[in-house]
């Protein structure tokens, strides 16, 4: 607007069904309101609203004085209306009215739009507009302008859309423009706006985007000055270099009215949820850092000097067992007082074990699970696991970490989404070097991707022979039938179970089980394999254990309830553990169970 010429870039054609004669509500999918002007005050909102003053030609030979009086700019039926009169006024001819939000509001990036009834006549030059607000400190065009809406009274039908910046103002603007079908835009509101991104910009009228420019469009060696804030404008102008003088054609006074000013702000969406595990199929990488004990100052050492293995880690079928680095070199360097085999390191060595991924963790929320089976490690050592989303070029990370204690661990990080950066998550040990013979004594940590976090998900209430039957039926509709209540010690006749059931890791034996404990009714004697089933009233149990969630055809065994913390049971029931046989994958035992209930006939 600053400035009056304009190369057009692009011209299409909207066809008149895209009129929009309703205002737009201010929930759009996708977006949030962040600042708007619906004008339903009675006077224009100074706390929003300032206004330019004068009548210097601003830069254009335009004929107006703007003005701040009612008579040019005002609140009308909900509406504002900026007014240009022909009167004498401050040495011009016309008078007229340009608001703006310096000072009070600005943005960077967004979706701006303005539903307006734009004036029409020959000189007559309405503005929808933006400018950077740093023009103060930078001048025109380097604090950059953005056109969202303009349109001259000659071509009544034709919407431009343009930017001004460095080497590219003016005459020389960057511009596109649409020509509403049959209609002038004047004799009715439409809603003009801009999506406003890093690096791009769009333009739409009603909806319909007709032009974007992104710093390509722009000409070699030009600075693209839009990402940066900027204020807001609206106004009307009379005559000038571009829309040429009014002529006998051109009634006074003209009416610029706008229903709402809005902008938006994208909605936040959530990222998509990706756990990882600890997976031996994964290509896991190492690498690890040697530095003097910190009594020594702590710094690190580089160089050939300390040629020594990765973190010790190796896979028992899905279990990782990480041990502290270990050295063979019996150089005195590595030793306090020149020791050797029995004695640690006199250099502190941090190894890390990790998968990488570059790109498809991106923009993700990473939730990294695990089961910490076994920890022996000595004070002299720790280690942790981590998430760490690196720049494309490593500079810099966000990272996440938890200390490994024995049970489950789980930690996310959302990652940034942009192109090129590299998520890694595994596990990192601290502490002295160790003598290769000497690694056992110092311990291990041993991790799973914890096969029994989804037991809950093989319980199968279902083939159920007859749910007409009394007792399978729902008739306090909670979703649970009688068979199942009835199994769980709840009442059938109210809409909630009692849960007794409990799963848990136990040592058996010095070896690990997962035990499962349930109440049942009467005095079952159960028998079967690879199973385990007891009948007892009218409900057949029936204990299945697995590797998987698929097939289930390994061995339970029964072994004594013990009911500490759980629930009392009413007269006639009593509680029975389960666990699961065999060893797999040096685990014992490292699978699932599964209860089926099933009604007898």
């Amino acid at each position: 607007m600053l400035i009056y010429q304009m190369q057009l870039k692009l011209l299409m054609l909207l066809p008149a069904v895209c009129l929009m004669t309703e205002a737009s509500g201010q929930t759009l999918p996708g977006w949030t309101l962040s600042w708007a002007d619906e004008f339903s005050s009675a006077t224009i909102d100074s706390s929003k609203w300032g206004y330019d003053i004068g009548g210097n030609g601003w830069g254009n030979n335009e004929l107006q004085y703007y003005t701040n009086r009612s008579e040019n700019a005002r609140i009308e039926n909900g509406n504002l209306v900026i007014e240009a009169r022909a009167e004498n006024y401050g040495g011009k001819n016309y008078t007229s009215a340009r608001l703006l939000t310096k000072g009070k509001w600005s943005s960077t990036y967004g979706r701006i739009e303005a539903r307006i009834k734009i004036p029409k006549g020959q000189g007559i030059w309405p503005a929808f507009w933006m400018l950077g607000t740093n023009i103060d400190s930078v001048g025109w065009p380097n604090c950059g302008e953005i056109d969202i809406m303009e349109n001259i009274g000659s071509l009544p039908s034709t919407l431009y859309g343009t930017v001004h910046g460095p080497g590219y103002s003016g005459g020389s603007s960057i511009s596109g423009s649409t020509v509403l079908s049959g209609a002038a835009l004047g004799d009715d509101f439409h809603v003009y706006g801009i999506e406003w991104e890093q690096n791009r910009i769009r333009w739409f009228l009603d909806g319909q985007l007709f032009f974007t420019v992104t710093p390509s469009s722009l000409p070699n060696g030009s600075a693209w000055v839009f990402n940066q804030p900027q204020f807001l404008i609206l106004n009307v102008a009379v005559g000038g270099n571009w829309p040429g003088d009014p002529n006998g054609s051109t009634t006074f006074p003209q009416r610029m009215t706008v229903d709402y000013v809005r902008a938006y702000t994208p909605t936040p969406v959530a990222p998509t949820e990706v756990v990882v595990t600890v997976d031996p199929a994964q290509t896991w990488l190492g690498y690890m850092h040697v530095a003097n004990l910190p009594a020594s100052g702590g710094a690190y050492e580089f160089g050939s000097t300390w040629n020594t293995a990765e973190l010790n880690a190796s896979f028992t079928g899905a279990t990782l067992k990480l041990s502290p680095n270990t050295i063979t070199d019996p150089a005195a360097y590595w030793y306090i007082g020149g020791g050797g085999p029995g004695k640690p390191g006199n250099k502190i060595m941090t190894a890390n074990m990790y998968i990488e991924k570059t790109d498809s963790l991106a923009g993700k929320l990473v939730v990294f699970k695990g089961t910490v089976v076994a920890k022996t490690l000595t004070t002299a050592h720790n280690t942790i696991a981590f998430i760490r989303d690196f720049a494309p070029d490593y500079s810099s990370s966000n990272t996440v970490t938890t200390p490994l204690v024995k049970g489950a661990f789980s930690i996310s990080l959302s990652t940034n989404s942009a192109a090129g950066r590299h998520v890694q998550y595994g596990f990192e040990t601290k502490g002295v070097n160790v003598w290769a013979t000497d690694v056992a004594p110092y311990g291990s940590v041993q991790i799973t991707n914890a096969p029994f976090a989804a037991w809950i998900a093989a319980l199968d209430f279902s083939a159920f022979s007859n749910p007409n039957l009394t007792s399978s039926g729902d008739p306090d509709g909670d979703g649970d039938s009688n068979l199942k209540e009835f199994a769980f010690n709840s009442d059938p006749r109210s809409a909630a179970i009692s849960g007794k059931v409990r799963s848990q890791l136990e040592y058996i034996g010095g070896t690990q089980a997962l035990v499962l404990t349930l109440p049942v009714r009467g005095i079952p004697v159960f028998s079967g394999s690879p199973w385990k089933s007891a009948t007892v009233d009218q409900v057949t149990y029936r204990m299945e254990g697995s590797n998987g969630l698929s097939v289930f055809d390994q061995a339970v065994s029964e072994i004594p309830a013990s009911a500490a913390g759980m629930p009392a049971l009413s007269s006639g029931w009593t509680y029975r553990s389960f666990r699961l046989n065999g060893t797999v994958g040096g685990n014992n035992p490292r699978g699932f169970i599964r209860i089926k209930l099933t009604e007898i006939q």
